[in-house]
């Protein structure tokens, strides 16, 4: 397996077009490029679910 130094990943999705309007003015509202917008997000996604999986660890009842 190669080694590659560039830590950057390519994701390919379909949205629906005024779903894709909505993201694309959200950017220019907050002028930042897409992609760091999709990483806050994703990001801001894991935290949640790590915080709602730390509250429902209890799995000594099954």
């Amino acid at each position: 397996m190669k080694y590659n130094k560039n830590k950057n990943i390519q994701i390919t999705f379909t949205i629906r077009e005024n779903l894709y309007f909505r993201f694309k003015t959200l950017c220019k509202a907050e002028k930042k490029m897409p992609a760091t917008v999709l990483k806050e997000f994703i990001k801001n996604y894991v935290e949640e679910k790590e915080i709602d999986n730390n509250g429902n660890d209890d799995y000594s009842s099954y």
